[in-house]
């Protein structure tokens, strides 16, 4: 066994969810943050050609995203910044990592689901944000 530590490539580091993943991921590899905001390696998810760049790079054995554009009203009437970040970035880690061999954990939070009916929402549920 070679000793070296699996590098966890961390997207949105800097939110909420981010920063829960971060102390709990870290027993598990060497976290890489990226995003915006205190973070180690500043990249606009917006950006394809600096999302690739970064995700080359580093060269992650995992790469973990929890960054998400979240001005839900704004979205709605600009949907084409939250379609860069939260659709085409999320595709291309996806197609980065197969690429690379590295598995990408998606995590969505909020404004997935209309929020009406009364039973737990299931991952089949059509997603009516």
């Amino acid at each position: 066994m070679s000793g070296t530590r699996p590098v966890l490539l961390l997207f949105g580091a800097a939110g909420q969810v981010g920063w829960e993943l971060r102390r709990t991921l870290s027993p598990l590899g060497r976290v890489e943050t990226a995003g915006q905001g205190r973070v180690q390696h500043p990249v606009d998810l917006a950006d394809p050609a600096g999302l690739e760049a970064l995700v080359k790079q580093v060269r992650p054995s995992l790469m973990v995203n929890a960054a998400a554009y979240t001005a839900v009203d704004r979205a709605e009437s600009e949907p084409e910044p939250a379609r860069r970040v939260n659709a085409e970035a999320v595709g291309l880690m996806g197609r980065l990592g197969a690429e690379l061999g590295c598995p990408v954990l998606h995590y969505s939070t909020d404004y997935v689901f209309s929020g009406a009916g009364n039973r737990p929402w299931r991952e089949e549920d059509p997603a009516e944000p």
